[in-house]
């Protein structure tokens, strides 16, 4: 995937996703993250792709 010849939707929903990867599993929340929780903002993240896709 080359990223530069992503539209700017996509490019933030990338970088979206791994933002809220990367705050959900540094930042104490008081709450017990899982994969789980990673797979289902993939998905969302996913649907979202394909959303923009229909565009």
């Amino acid at each position: 995937m080359n990223l530069l010849r992503l539209n700017i939707w996509r490019k933030c929903i990338l970088a979206g996703f791994a933002l809220a990867v990367v705050l959900m599993f540094s930042i104490n929340w008081g709450y017990h993250f899982n994969v789980g929780h990673v797979v289902r903002m993939f998905v969302g993240a996913a649907a979202l792709w394909l959303v923009v896709d229909r565009l």
